[in-house]
């Protein structure tokens, strides 16, 4: 006899009617009397009596597609395009990218706030405080996260002790940390998430932008330490128009040059120019430039560009 089963607080963060328009398209989430779990399927019940069968497995699919997706590139960059802040025990201040979001971005309260705290963070040891500070109504600066988990302390530090001491243990880390309320919400669930979904385990939007922007750093590292020298010749200069409005894109142009980053500007093409690139394709791009051997630089670090930046 087939059991129907009433969600869990913790199993509705699967199956709910968001995640049903996730995994269905075109679902109709109106008139939904409840949501209910029956072997491997869910169960919607509308209000006129009647129910739908849906597959639980691609309703799962869905909700780790979302919480795991890729945001873009300018997502959570801070003042003047500056990555993830390093903060205390392996952990990072993750900026929201309000400089970015339209183009008097730069200009509102939160952006302001962070270019004031931006080089303040590192002198706030309790993270209990610097998460208020940072996800305060009032403030929503970003987020303190720890890709490779928190450093935990293992015993006193002992100043007078020997570097050599071969009862030293190395530092203990603990699990991917983020402060964001997807994160611990899933933390708080973990168990039953670990029921519904094999191999589970807590992540978010915040986790997988801050792998990827690692990876874009070791892969440019990796190519301009290939470079004779040191200093690559093969180069391309970026820059970023954030749009006029909330509802439209923005504009992320390229230059390219075979002669240094330092190349005077007559040295210097435009990618494409006959195709309109926006935020959205700024990954793609760096990371194929970056297989074809060129170096990104942000191109408001190459002043002899600042003509070229005023005709795009």
């Amino acid at each position: 006899m087939d059991i129907t089963l009433q969600l869990s607080s913790d199993q509705a963060l699967i199956y709910n009617r968001t995640n049903l328009c996730r995994a269905y398209e075109g679902f109709d989430d109106t008139e939904i009397a409840g949501i209910f779990v029956r072997d491997d399927d869910c169960l919607v019940v509308r209000r006129d009596g009647s129910e739908q069968t849906y597959n639980r497995q691609l309703i799962r699919n869905a909700y780790i597609s979302y919480t795991n997706r890729l945001k873009d590139f300018f997502s959570y960059l801070g003042p003047n395009y500056r990555g993830p802040s390093i903060w205390h025990n392996n952990a990072y201040v993750l900026f929201k990218g309000w400089n970015y979001t339209h183009a008097l971005g730069h200009t509102t309260g939160k952006a302001k706030l962070q270019a004031h705290w931006a080089d303040k963070f590192i002198h706030l040891n309790d993270s209990s405080k610097l998460v208020t500070l940072l996800q305060s109504d009032q403030t929503d600066l970003g987020h303190l996260v720890a890709p490779d988990g928190m450093r935990l302390p293992t015993r006193p530090i002992d100043m007078e002790g020997s570097l050599d001491d071969s009862s030293e243990q190395e530092p203990l880390f603990g699990e991917p940390y983020c402060s964001c309320g997807s994160f611990q919400r899933q933390l708080g669930a973990t168990q039953t998430l670990q029921e519904e979904i094999q191999g589970f385990k807590p992540w978010c939007i915040h986790l997988t932008w801050f792998q990827k922007y690692r990876e874009l750093l070791c892969k440019r590292t990796e190519v301009r330490n290939a470079a004779p020298s040191g200093t690559p010749e093969k180069c391309v200069a970026w820059f970023y128009a954030p749009p006029a409005d909330h509802v439209s894109n923005g504009r992320f142009v390229l230059l390219h040059t075979k002669q240094g980053a330092q190349a005077p500007l007559t040295h210097w093409r435009t990618y494409k120019p006959k195709e309109t690139f926006t935020q959205h394709d700024a990954w793609d791009l760096f990371f194929n430039m970056l297989e074809a051997g060129y170096v990104p630089f942000p191109g408001t670090a190459l002043p002899q560009l600042k003509p070229a930046l005023k005709k795009q």
